[in-house]
């Protein structure tokens, strides 16, 4: 089935193909775990590596306008039915280049972080 893969490190958005067998998941976005952003009410996510924002080099960062907080490394794209089962995503991949922009981290006075545009 298509799937939509985000790389905010090339800042593309691509088709690929997804089998079906979470196990590939992991390789598709590089991760040990991975955890879910929901971003519609058709039941599409984003699948991302759950240690993201821990790691300390080499990360760069998106956000999507319905998710209120930047992700972080790559991000599958994928929806789910009512059983829970992987679907292709509802959402178009000119949906998707819309609704997603490159974003980084930026160190503040006061040690907080502000989100800047790429």
């Amino acid at each position: 089935m298509q799937a939509y893969l985000i790389n905010p490190f090339a800042q593309t958005i691509t088709q690929v193909e997804y089998t079906g067998n979470y196990q590939q998941i992991y390789d598709l976005i590089d991760a040990e775990t991975f955890d879910v952003a929901r971003i519609n009410e058709h039941g599409d996510g984003i699948f991302i590596d759950d240690e993201g924002l821990i790691r300390e080099k080499d990360q760069a960062f998106f956000k999507h306008k319905e998710y209120p907080q930047p992700l972080a490394g790559l991000g599958l794209v994928l929806g789910c039915d009512d059983e829970g089962e992987s679907v292709a995503p509802f959402v178009t991949i000119n949906e998707l280049v819309r609704d997603i922009s490159w974003v980084m981290p930026v160190r503040v006075n006061g040690g907080g972080i502000m989100w800047v545009n790429v």
